[in-house]
């Protein structure tokens, strides 16, 4: 009849579709065919119940959506019943060489949750012939496992594999009184089996997907955190180096370079994992109330070497009053600063940067807003590439050489971080060794106050500590204990989480810097237990680890360290963390 006529033209189609596009096709694909059905069925005056059809589109609809297999079997086991007016039906997957009835809708008991051999059971024929079986009466068909039906009502079955080639399971309809199924409940089902094939195939595509996901997600968080190991002693060394033998003369020079290396390095590390903990919106933000022209006052600070450098001009204009702003400051940090680092890397030696920074009063009732710019004389972008210049792994330098390096990824993670402030970023270039522009939009606060809250940190160097460096790699940690010492202060090391609890329970530091990836107890478990004892209420607890994904930092926080570090640290970051933390608690 119709549905068999429907299945004869497009029986043979693929089913087997790409889960992020050709799902919506095949919803389609699937419409186009039954609204034809149902045209051809009116125009030669037909009688059928249109309703079916509906039903079955919504299904097709419902089943385009799905992402587990138990939705699947909630959809279809409801819709069967409904497309075949059975007084009930059965969702069957096959389970190695057995039958495993899933699910069931029906009127009485079935078989629930049970399984069976493929050849001891109907369902297991439909699969191995890969063929629907259609029973008016069980009682007088070979194929029955009488004892199995005659507890319950059935009387009457079809039985339909769920795809017809490797089938992966079977539905089945069955009625209380003697029924031969008509050609259009068996279209029906068969139908039904096609698209259930289809829904299946893709949950697993998209649990596939999920699981390398999540794979790749560790294995990029285990890839940061083995680099960040054997980088923080060598950072640690060229630190000390430079802190003893300064900046000046070849040996200081080429201190200084190792130090810029290591620096991006660690840089890139950062934006290996930050891409991938933004694309899965795994970052989150620690906004407070800052000034946003001294951000950027800083930040030129930071990068006043790189500039002296390359003998770069830049023209700063800035405002005189304060800009406030609901900001993360070590993310805007990163985010002009990697603007900045590409002003830097791609001008010309003599040439000029300009950072521009203003108010744009709101109107309409928007708010006001700030715009941050940097533009720069240098190599300029080719205007091919603009469109797609903050997609992650896209590169301006295309060359062979790649002079410029980098992985392609510190726009795409200025893009996504500005997004979570509520901004926007654009870029811009005239072409080719023309130059180009950066702007970034962030809201900010209507009040401009003065802040009452500034924190004065003193330097720790004037300060002597007892400091407990709890740290299995032993040149990591001789290393720390070198620069710490430099500043003078009474360094202990402990080479695993339980000989760090014991010596730190001996001695009670005023400091204790403590890994997380340890053998015996790791760090968590450490400041859990640390944070437990009344002794180190007024000590600070630091964690300096290789792992540095924002639930790493979060848990580190939770167990009872009061700031979370990665490798390879900047001294000066970590003296002024102590400094701070020390001056709170003698403050208290």
């Amino acid at each position: 009849m119709l549905i068999r006529t429907v299945l004869g033209v497009y029986g043979t189609y693929p089913l087997y579709l790409s889960f992020y596009t050709d799902i919506f096709l095949f919803g389609v694909f699937m419409k186009n065919i039954l609204q034809t059905s149902i045209s051809q069925e009116q125009n030669s005056d037909q009688s059928h119940n249109i309703s079916s059809y509906n039903r079955l589109l919504s299904v097709v609809k419902d089943l385009a959506c799905v992402r587990t297999i138990e939705e699947i079997i909630e959809i279809v086991r409801l819709a069967a019943r409904d497309l075949t007016n059975a007084d009930g039906v059965t969702f069957v997957l096959r389970d190695g060489e057995c039958c495993h009835y899933v699910d069931e809708n029906a009127i009485g008991p079935l078989w629930k949750g049970m399984r069976f051999p493929l050849k001891s059971c109907i369902s297991g024929w439909a699969m191995l012939n890969k063929k629907a079986a259609i029973i008016e009466d069980i009682y007088q068909d070979a194929r029955i496992p009488i004892e199995a039906y005659k507890v319950t009502f059935v009387k009457s079955l079809v039985m339909v594999p769920i795809r017809v080639s490797d089938p992966l399971g079977a539905i089945g309809a069955y009625w209380s009184t003697r029924h031969l199924a008509t050609p259009e409940e068996i279209g029906m089902l068969e139908i039904l089996t096609d698209t259930t094939a289809v829904a299946i195939a893709n949950v697993q595509l998209f649990q596939k997907l999920t699981n390398q996901n999540a794979l790749k997600d560790k294995f990029i968080a285990m890839l940061a955190h083995e680099l960040r190991n054997p980088v923080a002693p060598i950072s640690n060394g060229v630190q000390l180096l430079k802190l003893k033998l300064g900046q000046t003369g070849a040996v200081g020079e080429t201190v200084l370079m190792m130090q810029n290396q290591i620096k991006h390095l660690s840089k890139l590390i950062d934006e290996l994992l930050d891409v991938s903990s933004i694309t899965y919106g795994k970052i989150s933000l620690n906004l407070e109330k800052i000034n946003l022209v001294e951000l950027v006052r800083q930040s030129l600070n930071d990068h006043a070497q790189a500039i002296k450098k390359w003998n770069l001009n830049v023209v700063e204009d800035l405002p005189n009053k304060p800009v406030w702003a609901y900001v993360d400051s070590t993310r805007f940090f990163q985010i002009f600063g990697n603007l900045l680092d590409n002003a830097l890397k791609f001008s010309q030696p003599d040439g000029t940067i300009w950072v521009d920074f203003s108010v744009i009063p709101g109107e309409n009732g928007s708010g006001s807003v700030a715009v941050l710019s940097v533009r720069d004389t240098g190599i300029g972008i080719d205007p091919t590439i603009l469109p797609e210049l903050f997609e992650p792994f896209t590169q301006a330098d295309r060359s062979l050489d790649r002079s410029k390096g980098g992985l392609g990824l510190g726009l795409s993670v200025v893009k996504s971080l500005v997004e979570l402030h509520g901004g926007n970023v654009e870029a811009s270039s005239r072409g080719i060794n023309l130059g180009a522009e950066f702007k970034v939009t962030l809201p900010i606060c209507e009040e401009i106050t003065t802040s009452d809250n500034e924190l004065e940190i003193t330097e720790a160097a004037k300060k002597s500590l007892k400091i407990l460096v709890i740290e299995d790699n032993e040149d990591s940690a001789v290393s720390l204990q070198a620069v710490l010492e430099y500043f003078g202060h009474e360094v202990s090391i402990a080479e695993n989480g339980i000989l760090g609890v014991e010596t730190a329970k001996k001695l009670e530091p005023h400091v204790i810097i403590c890994d997380i990836g340890l053998p015996e107890m790791d760090g968590f478990a450490v400041a859990q237990e640390l944070s437990k004892d009344s002794k180190f209420t007024r000590s600070i607890l630091i964690a300096l680890t290789g792992y540095g994904s924002q639930e790493d930092r979060q848990l580190a926080l939770k167990s009872g360290f009061k700031c979370h570090l990665t490798k390879p640290v900047d001294f000066e970051i970590l003296i002024a963390e102590i400094d701070r933390y020390f001056d709170e608690v003698l403050s208290s």
